[in-house]
């Protein structure tokens, strides 16, 4: 399985495809009114180690349309070596809301790594 995988403390973007159910990038994108990005020790948790929103942390279609953007800083991964779970859920308005696939190189993972940076 593919992972995020980040240095401790260091910057990291992933650009993200967002698919409908057909398998088609998602057009409306800009219409969104909420995305959050978290990544937590279990999946259960309730308080994310992690946690972007739109505008802070989250662009949408960018590099292009279909995508959104996850800019992580090192205060965000100067958390505990380790692996840890991701999401990302899509809020169009309250009766349309989605915890979508997340895609790392092509491969659909939830899976996220934090490793020790070689020079501390």
């Amino acid at each position: 399985m593919k992972q995020w995988i980040v240095k401790k403390g260091n910057t990291s973007v992933q650009d993200i495809p967002i698919y409908d159910k057909n398998g088609d990038l998602v057009t409306n994108l800009a219409s969104v009114t909420a995305i959050k990005f978290q990544v937590k020790e279990g999946k259960e948790d309730t308080t994310p180690k992690i946690s972007k929103t739109l505008g802070s942390g989250i662009e949408v279609n960018t590099p292009s349309s279909g995508y959104v953007r996850i800019t992580l800083i090192p205060t965000d991964t100067a958390i505990d070596v380790g692996d840890y779970y991701m999401a990302l859920q899509i809020t169009w308005s309250s009766t349309d809301e989605y915890e979508t696939v997340l895609e790392i190189e092509g491969k659909e993972t939830e899976g996220f790594r934090i490793k020790q940076d070689t020079i501390q």
